[in-house]
């Protein structure tokens, strides 16, 4: 059970909100560990009304069922409130949580039940709200203890685990137990006896169930949810990125960080890295590079999806979505785009009632305070109206500049591998002259235009006249985004003692030349 909820228990705390997803092994785990007190607790399912603990137990066992008649939550809270527990305890479960604590009586009926306490300390209630969303209304927010439950603790899925091991005869290494971490109890149990099927199903000789599996089902749990998305990283490793030794480098060194061998050398996990720089350069695809290079799961996250239109339902997808993140770790939390974002904050206060300043916080303070092994990246194209505070807890800072002729070069080649050309027969070097000051991606669309061209003049392959000329033609972003450029760099800087950037080191080599996109501070 979680510590938390634990220690508001042995404080006999009025009211505990239990924020959770696994309602059924939440109710079960309260009733064994407080089973002296199992005659004092009672449960409010809307459907059977307020009944003991053993008999709601009982009855998902029994598949008995009231035809009708149950009392609601009004009759439910009169009966709390009459109760005489005497010199005991009584523990009142309460589901469903953010739909009664909307209704004004209800409310009502619990600050009568709060002042009720207070008047008589020797009467003591302890209510425990059991729900997946946050809801607590404003006159209720002084007696009201929230915790957040990540979901089945390891000897819960280790107590799952052994059942199925005795059952089916198979042993569970401790790693198996890790990766379910965060899971619900019904989950576990469904991932289980998936993995065990997907094994028998690929018929590998002496593998009794699918490890790889349970990657597979966290993968389609968040897609369940549109709070967060599963970024697919297997085949964009560092292969497919041009240049950047420097990033590169940073991000090989720090793989022994995610290790238990590191850990327990004393590595710590980068806490954030910033990729800022001029558009079109690699920063995303570098996100999903260093995630295969550490081999962890990328989660991408997205104010927009969070913000919601209910009162307070912003704040609670972002709470949601960052206990979602934590149950998956460890793992990489990139947000693409951050200045645009994370940005309003500062005017809050006028445009939503200051939701997103409260959003920006919630999130600025979780990757500052978390225990998780989580990596924030950040891509970011300006830096006008990113919170400064999330600039200052990144553990490392890259700018990334235009490539030098030998990074296009290896762009050159990449994507016309990608496109089944073959790189020996086509005069790089050339190309590469044709494409000075382009980015990466103005490069690539390059190729598809006369990809495309080719095939309508019925070429063999792609044409290299037709290339060449597509790339010397072709706008510049380093042209037509000139002043917002002017402004990262200058953000940036440079230190000619080093021969790197003041705020960002450069993720490329620069041979102390400086900003690639020099021409533009001139």
């Amino acid at each position: 059970m979680n510590e938390d909820l634990r220690f508001y228990i042995r404080c006999l705390s009025r009211f505990i909100y239990v924020v959770t997803d696994d309602e059924y092994g939440l109710i079960t785990n309260l009733r064994k560990h407080l089973a002296k007190h199992a005659s004092r607790m009672h449960v409010y399912n809307s459907a059977f009304g307020l009944m003991p603990i053993d008999s709601l137990i009982e009855d998902w066992r029994s598949r008995y069922h009231k035809e009708s008649g149950s009392p609601g939550i009004h009759e439910a809270l009169i009966s709390m409130y009459r109760d005489d527990p005497g010199p005991a305890t009584n523990f009142y479960i309460i589901t469903d949580p953010d739909r009664w604590l909307q209704d004004p009586q209800v409310v009502r009926r619990l600050l009568n039940i709060a002042h009720q306490l207070h008047q008589n300390e020797n009467l003591v209630k302890v209510t425990i709200f059991v729900g997946p969303r946050l809801v607590i209304p404003q006159k209720l927010q002084h007696y009201i203890e929230v915790v957040e439950d990540p979901g089945a603790d390891s000897d819960d899925i280790m107590g799952l685990l052994n059942q199925a091991a005795e059952r089916l005869k198979i042993d569970f290494p401790e790693s198996v137990s890790q990766s379910m971490r965060g899971l619900t109890t019904q989950q576990v149990t469904a991932v289980i006896s998936q993995s065990i099927i997907q094994a028998k199903k690929n018929k590998v000789q002496g593998v009794l169930y699918d490890e790889n599996h349970i990657k597979t089902y966290r993968k389609k749990q968040l897609r369940k949810t549109n709070l967060l998305e599963y970024c697919e990283v297997e085949d964009q490793g560092f292969d497919k990125v041009a240049g950047l030794e420097r990033f590169k480098g940073w991000v090989n060194r720090n793989k022994a960080a995610w290790t238990p061998e590191g850990q327990a050398w004393g590595l710590r996990p980068p806490r954030g890295v910033l990729l800022v720089g001029v558009w079109g350069c690699g920063k995303s695809i570098s996100v999903k590079a260093l995630g295969h290079a550490w081999s962890l799961p990328v989660i991408k996250l997205e104010m927009g999806k969070l913000r919601s239109s209910g009162v307070g339902d912003s704040e609670s997808n972002i709470y949601r979505a960052l206990a979602m993140i934590e149950a998956v770790g460890p793992c990489v939390v990139w947000i693409d785009e951050a200045e645009k974002s994370l940005s309003g904050g500062s005017s809050s206060d006028k445009s939503d009632a200051g939701t997103t300043s409260r959003m920006i916080g919630i999130l600025s303070t979780w990757i500052q305070e978390t225990k998780s092994d989580v990596c924030l990246a950040m891509t970011v194209n300006s830096l006008g109206t990113l919170p400064i505070e999330f600039v200052r807890r990144m553990t490392e800072r890259f700018f990334f500049d235009l490539p030098s002729e030998e990074e296009r070069v290896d762009i050159l080649k990449i994507h016309l591998k990608q496109r089944r050309q073959d790189p020996a027969q086509f005069n790089l070097a050339s190309l590469a002259d044709d494409s000075k000051l382009m980015v990466g991606s103005e490069i690539e669309h390059a190729i598809e235009t006369a990809m495309t061209e080719s095939f309508h003049n019925k070429k063999k392959g792609l044409d290299e006249s037709l290339l060449s000329k597509e790339l010397k033609n072709k706008p510049r972003i380093f042209k037509t985004l000139a002043n917002e450029l002017k402004e990262v760099l200058d953000w940036v800087g440079y230190d000619p003692e080093t021969g790197d950037g003041i705020r960002a080191r450069f993720a490329s080599e620069t041979k102390g030349e400086g900003f690639r996109a020099h021409q533009i501070r001139s």
